[in-house]
């Protein structure tokens, strides 16, 4: 039927068109912005996903800073502690030469004195925005946290380093002298540690981190206790007590070693000889005890300690090798950490490209397919219009 009032063909080529325009605009939008999923319309499922995927990689951003900062720390407090290290080393040659004939003894006290004084200024300025892993239990300028906690993954899990006392009194050298000397525990066959039986040191300390009142004379009391009753020693501000856990079963053996971590969780030097007997090095100014079945041994006379000096020096040797392989092995585990989430920071990028990334070559082609339909559109329409006016013709 022909009519001027419904034209068919017209109407079909004008739905073309407008579909073909619709279409053209998917195109372009997919060209400007690269995307070919950019909105939750243009597929619900793969959008959400993408959106997730999305979220982690805002929380792997985090995740690498907080990686970057941990790893910068841990330089700045492994490269002052290889000084501190170092500084020892060149202490204990002090020590060593202050042990032959002839050179002033006052002389090479100077230079421990220096030596002391270098390893504190190493440690206390071992600080990388407010962190310092080197000062712990100290009140430095400057430093607010002496751990470092760094987050590793985005779901807020945590590696965590436990600072150390680095200094000179950190590692009980406070007061170091060419004649420094150690005390000695020895242990009868009556040995046998009851209930508010201790062993007390008196130590110099910095408690305040104040020069003017540095070598505060500090008692630290190891008290036995098998759990059975409340310590009988009351802390104060001069005293700190440390209770030396042991069961009725232990041997004498066990119970000393327990006594052993309890003044190295403390920071002293101390440890069993071949003989069997506790040594205490350091300069402690009293040891005493009221221990059943344990004598203390005063310190050698002064001049003929310089061999327990040395072997103090060499305790806090080791312990800054251990300090060192700690950050070290620190430092390798959070390197690995920042490279792995590095690796899959790009692997998630990766997978959410072909989720949502348009392909442009392929969007090249439709745009000129499209645009070439939408011309052979119009053109249809231009003739679908054309037909009213042929039917003039049958009138004529």
């Amino acid at each position: 039927m022909s009519s001027v009032n419904t034209n068919v063909s017209a109407m079909a080529a004008v739905r073309s068109l407008s579909m073909i325009g619709k279409e053209l605009g998917i195109t372009q939008q997919r060209i400007e912005s690269n995307l070919r999923i950019g909105k939750a319309n243009d597929d619900p499922a793969v959008f959400a996903i993408a959106q997730n995927m999305r979220a982690d990689l805002s929380g792997m951003t985090a995740v690498k800073d907080s990686l970057n900062f941990g790893k910068s720390a841990l330089t700045v407090a492994r490269d002052a502690a290889t000084q501190i290290s170092n500084e020892l080393g060149r202490l204990k040659q002090t020590m060593t030469q202050g042990q032959q004939q002839g050179l002033d003894a006052t002389q090479i006290n100077s230079q421990m004195t220096n030596a002391l004084q270098n390893i504190d200024a190493f440690a206390r300025s071992a600080t990388f925005n407010g962190v310092n892993l080197l000062t712990s239990g100290l009140t430095v300028d400057g430093v607010t946290d002496t751990n470092l906690d760094i987050v590793r993954d985005i779901r807020g899990a945590t590696t965590s380093i436990t600072g150390t006392n680095s200094t000179s009194a950190g590692l009980n050298l406070t007061g170091l002298n060419v004649d420094s000397a150690s005390r000695t525990l020895t242990f009868d066959s009556t040995f046998a540690p009851a209930n508010g039986e201790n062993l007390t040191l008196t130590v110099l300390r910095d408690l305040d981190n104040n020069p003017a009142t540095a070598n505060v004379p500090v008692e630290l009391v190891f008290e036995f206790s098998d759990g059975t009753a409340a310590l009988t020693t009351t802390p104060d501000a001069d005293t700190r007590v440390f209770d030396v856990q042991f069961q009725a079963a232990d041997s004498p053996l066990a119970r000393v070693s327990a006594l052993v971590t309890r003044l190295q969780g403390a920071g002293i030097d101390a440890g069993l000889n071949n003989e069997g007997a506790l040594v205490i090095r350091g300069t402690t100014t009293a040891v005493t005890s009221t221990i059943t079945g344990a004598t203390v041994t005063a310190a050698p006379p002064a001049g003929t300690g310089q061999a327990e000096a040395i072997a103090l020096v060499e305790g806090a040797i080791d312990t800054m090798g251990t300090r060192l392989a700690n950050l070290g092995a620190n430092w390798r585990q959070v390197d690995g950490l920042a490279t792995f989430t590095t690796q899959l920071n790009d692997s998630i990028k990766e997978g959410l490209g072909a989720l949502v990334d348009a392909d442009l070559a392929e969007e090249s082609a439709r745009l000129t397919s499209l645009q070439t339909k939408q011309q052979l559109a119009t053109q249809s329409l231009s003739i679908a219009n054309q037909q009213s006016q042929s039917l003039l013709s049958l009138f004529r």
